[in-house]
């Protein structure tokens, strides 16, 4: 990466305070970053070190006084960790530019399988009969992808993924290592001691845009899908079950679980650890804190958290309350000793 301060401020949408001529080759956190690098303030808690940074620019938040900043670049811009990310994307994707477009010679991949122009197929991957990939996708070794999955244009697939048969996944997705897309939903039934199993022979859809973290599972729909929109981001070990419908732009927080046939709506935000009962409506825009347990239906724009589940404001006053109640059983020991003394 090589930048001037002015092309810097372009890319973020800042404004810049000192040289805008200064070259910038690479990113750093604020205590070790170096004179070309760029860096952020996220919170100021960290203005010492701020302060303090060798770094060429710091991204600072809009409203950051600057006469703090005396002798130092910045560039105020309205998210500083999301401008920082917008640089580091620059990085990554220069990274990923060195990975030479070709396949392995110990892919094995079916006859009756597609696969777009520039792309890298890595060592050992397995592509079945009419499966579909796009173009300049980056599929790393080790990769199974199933009868008839259909995967989009510049996806990045890491090693050791499972996607089996019949998934469709659109453009410009990243999965993270170890995830299994497809794997049959928990369905059995029973009658007395036997247990009948219900074959799954639904697929899962994938929107555009969409980053699923490592070792997440998304179970195939019983029958129809499941299916997960565009722009939403999954972090590493979430359990989503068969026939389970999440939105656009939502973000599912490491080792939540959701149960079949809940129904997320678009801008979901879900805490990590958190339990989702199946069969539920969730509303556009909720958040739902970490550790929930969710067993009801929630309204758009709801805030909600604890177990059971409560709007989020009594959830946080029911935690700090539980605190308490060894001091207040002692005390109500000593108020009915009183009461029993009279």
């Amino acid at each position: 990466m090589k930048l001037t301060a002015s092309e810097l401020v372009a890319i973020v949408s800042g404004e810049l305070i000192g040289d805008k001529d200064i070259l910038l080759t690479g990113v750093n956190c604020l205590v070790e970053a170096k004179a070309n690098e760029i860096s952020f303030l996220g919170s100021l808690k960290y203005l010492s070190e701020a302060l303090k940074t060798e770094a060429g620019v710091v991204l600072v938040a809009s409203d950051t006084d600057a006469s703090k900043f005396k002798g130092k670049n910045i560039i105020k811009v309205e998210n500083p960790q999301y401008a920082y990310g917008l640089v580091l994307s620059i990085v990554e994707k220069e990274r990923l530019e060195t990975i030479e477009k070709n396949i392995h010679v110990s892919a094995s991949i079916s006859e009756k399988a597609k696969v777009g122009k520039d792309a890298y197929i890595g060592q050992n991957v397995v592509i079945e009969a009419g499966s579909e990939i796009g173009d300049n996708a980056r599929i790393f070794p080790n990769v199974y992808i199933g009868k008839d999955v259909k995967i989009g244009k510049d996806c990045l697939i890491y090693s050791n993924v499972v996607i089996r048969e019949n998934t469709i996944i659109g453009d410009r997705v990243i999965i993270q290592s170890g995830v299994v897309i497809g794997g049959d939903g928990f369905g059995f039934a029973m009658i007395g001691d036997k247990i009948q199993k219900i074959s799954q022979i639904g697929n899962v859809e994938i929107g555009n845009d969409v980053e699923i973290g490592a070792n997440t599972t998304i179970d195939r729909a019983t029958v129809d899908a499941t299916k997960i929109g565009n722009g939403t981001k999954i972090d590493n070990l979430v359990q989503i079950a068969h026939n389970v419908h999440v939105g656009e732009n939502c973000i599912i927080v490491a080792q939540t679980g959701i149960a079949g046939s809940t129904h997320l709506g678009n801008n979901v935000t879900i805490g990590g650890q958190t339990g989702v009962a199946g069969h539920l409506k969730i509303g556009n825009n909720v958040m739902i804190a970490s550790q929930a347990g969710i067993s009801g239906n929630i309204g758009d724009g709801k805030r909600m958290g604890g177990n059971p589940m409560a709007p989020l404001n009594n959830s946080i006053k029911i935690r700090v309350l539980m605190r308490k109640l060894p001091k207040m059983y002692q005390d109500l020991k000593k108020i009915k000793k009183t009461l029993k003394d009279k």
